[in-house]
């Protein structure tokens, strides 16, 4: 799989699609229609497209899934920006990256521990249960971000090809796992995912919005057997359907157009 994941890299890299007008653009807004369903956006990709292109909104659709896609496109043109400064990872950061992506639906939240904001990137002072599943208790959040951060500064100048990938997995698993916000965890960590490839100047990551079933089992196998391995493998599986998806239509292109009457 492995193996496959490089050669496709490789022509997908020689296809030099950073030169196609606004690719990069197109790539990420993708990226934020696949990032926003997997939350419940009731947006279409076309729909995502019309927004962030002409901030245009689709008529009968709630005003939150439209605030939930530009505040991601923000959030994304953050990381993009500060990926050029080589940015390292630390608390305020993923606080900052936290807050854009809630900037527009995040809310004060009051508990029996305190008050958070999740439009602010605080992080949470709850306990959170999902599906079976009780994620780490808020008071261990800061100690194990920290630990996360340690470990991918010690290692992110030291990848490279398809090691790339495995770290941010990497990156991406831990973080939905710790879940230090009281909202936009997926998203925000998704986000993290696409930082180290852009600090790497590597191919943006999608995870289709169609294979969220396989997205959630590859989260809770990888904790369940504690293997790493699962989650890197899911995500290499998605770069490879991203690879063949792009250069299948790159190919078309030589096709040609024929005029229909």
């Amino acid at each position: 799989m492995w193996k496959e994941l490089e050669i496709l890299r490789r022509e997908y890299l020689n296809l030099n699609l950073s030169e196609v007008l606004n690719y990069e653009k197109f790539a990420m807004i993708s990226i934020v229609y696949n990032s926003t369903k997997i939350e419940g956006c009731s947006l279409t990709e076309n729909d995502t497209k019309v927004l962030l292109e002409n901030d245009i909104t689709a008529k009968g659709k709630p005003l939150s899934d439209h605030l939930m896609v530009k505040d991601h496109f923000e959030a994304f043109k953050f990381i993009k920006a500060e990926s050029e400064k080589k940015r390292k990872l630390s608390l305020e950061f993923i606080q900052e990256i936290a807050a854009l992506v809630m900037n527009n639906t995040g809310s004060e939240v009051n508990t029996v521990s305190g008050s958070f904001n999740t439009s602010e990137g605080d992080f949470r002072l709850a306990q959170v249960y999902v599906d079976k599943k009780y994620f780490p208790d808020f008071k261990k959040i800061k100690k194990l971000l920290l630990k996360l951060i340690k470990e991918v500064n010690d290692r992110i100048d030291k990848v490279d090809g398809v090691d790339v990938l495995k770290l941010s997995a990497d990156v991406h698993y831990n973080l939905v796992n710790i879940h230090p916000f009281g909202d936009g965890n997926g998203r925000t960590a998704r986000l993290l995912m696409n930082y180290i490839q852009l600090f790497h100047n590597e191919p943006l990551v999608k995870i289709f919005t169609e294979d969220r079933a396989d997205y959630i089992d590859a989260l809770n196998d990888t904790e369940a057997k504690g293997d790493i391995s699962i989650f890197r493998d899911f995500i290499c599986m998605q770069q490879i359907k991203f690879f063949k998806s792009e250069i299948e239509k790159f190919r078309g292109k030589d096709k040609g157009f024929n005029l229909l009457f």
